[in-house]
């Protein structure tokens, strides 16, 4: 991985993500972070944007200059790394996958800090929007998240659906960045012999995807599925929980509904989502 786009709207939230991506930096081999704070000006109590190019002009130098404090923030941490900083008045959800495009980035780092915070920069879109329009591996950092702690174990939730499209080389770069224990967590009704010939071919590729890393294969009920992954990676410690939502299946649905918030916003460990089918 090349470049690291950090999101942030100033919150002490976005502070910890902040701090969380630039202390994974150096495994991950980051060469340049952006800074980057979308903002719209609009008139308030309306949809309408500012007509006033001063008043749009005092935001934009506000930003930056709230950008070059978290950049002072940070930059103890990778003072090695170049750091750029960039404010846009735009929504950001609906640009996101050209900007990351065009900008080569490899990872985006968010925080998660309700209507207050994160959901106030993304003008009341979600991480499970971004996500979705990414289309790079985004890392949702939770509040709570503890910094200078050594990773010890992570967690790859999936429910066997569409395996041909783990991203394999960005699975990889993880795993080969932190080598710690692995835990391939199968999302099914109850541990079943009797599985079909796609769920033994899905089983056996993923065994083959995580032969190199030793990883210990388990279940989860489909059942109350959200509280049976978080429950699942506290027992077992995880400092990382993966996921990669694919277009069909339960993993997918933790992404178009409610249930992505409470993934999201009970997760005391951050949750990186891979996108389906990237390429290296």
């Amino acid at each position: 991985m090349k470049t690291m786009l950090i999101l942030t709207d100033f919150s002490e939230n976005a502070f910890r993500a902040a701090e969380y991506g630039a202390q994974i930096a150096d495994p991950l081999h980051i060469q340049r972070i952006i800074l980057y704070h979308a903002y719209q000006t609009v008139v308030m109590g309306t949809d309408l944007p500012v007509s006033s190019t001063k008043e749009s002009q005092q935001i934009y130098l506000e930003g930056m200059e709230n950008l070059a404090l978290v950049q002072d923030r940070i930059k103890p941490m990778v003072p090695h790394i170049p750091i750029e900083l960039m404010a846009e008045d735009i929504s950001l959800p609906a640009h996101i996958k050209d900007f990351c495009k065009h900008q080569g980035i490899d990872i985006l780092v968010m925080g998660v800090s309700g209507r207050s915070g994160l959901e106030r920069l993304l003008l009341g879109s979600t991480s499970s929007l971004m996500i979705a329009e990414a289309r790079v591996p985004v890392l949702v950092v939770p509040k709570d998240t503890p910094l200078a702690k050594p990773m010890t174990s992570i967690v790859f939730a999936t429910d066997l659906k569409d395996h041909s499209s783990v991203p394999v080389h960005q699975l990889y770069e993880f795993l080969d960045a932190f080598p710690v224990d692995v835990q391939v967590l199968n999302i099914a009704k109850e541990k079943d012999e009797k599985y079909d010939v796609e769920t033994k071919e899905a089983i056996t590729n993923l065994h083959n995807i995580f032969e190199k890393y030793n990883a210990t294969f388990d279940y989860v009920r489909e059942d109350d599925i959200v509280e049976g992954i978080l429950d699942y990676s506290n027992r077992h410690h995880a400092s990382l929980l993966m996921v990669v939502p694919q277009e069909r299946g339960f993993i997918a649905s933790l992404f178009h509904n409610s249930i992505s918030k409470k993934l999201a916003y009970n997760a005391n460990i951050p949750l990186l989502s891979l996108p389906p089918g990237a390429t290296c």
